[in-house]
């Protein structure tokens, strides 16, 4: 990587906000779905519930690896903007203060 960030900024808390928003709904949406499985369980024999509630575990835990991971990922986006503009506001000062504007 050469250090130059070719998104703007503003571009990259967009992105991490629309990757907030995917993340939350995902995790909404597949809790509904799993909170409907749950109820139905009820209804089968001990053998095929059984089984159901296993995959049940695995789709839940599978939501929230996904979850986890669209969140981290927008956090990311925001951590890399900030650095930049950080950055650039310190890069900006000290230029500022080399050609004696404080």
């Amino acid at each position: 990587m050469s250090g130059v960030l070719r998104v703007p900024p503003e571009q990259m808390h967009q992105s991490a906000a629309k990757l907030h928003e995917i993340a939350r709904n995902l995790k909404d949406q597949h809790e509904r779905a799993h909170g409907a499985v749950s109820d139905l369980l009820t209804g089968f024999g001990e053998h095929a519930r059984s089984a159901l509630a296993a995959r049940l575990e695995q789709w839940e835990e599978e939501t929230r690896s996904h979850h986890q991971h669209l969140t981290t990922h927008a956090d990311n986006h925001t951590r890399i903007a900030n650095t930049f503009v950080e950055a650039d506001t310190l890069e900006a000062k000290a230029i500022g203060k080399i050609v004696g504007n404080p």
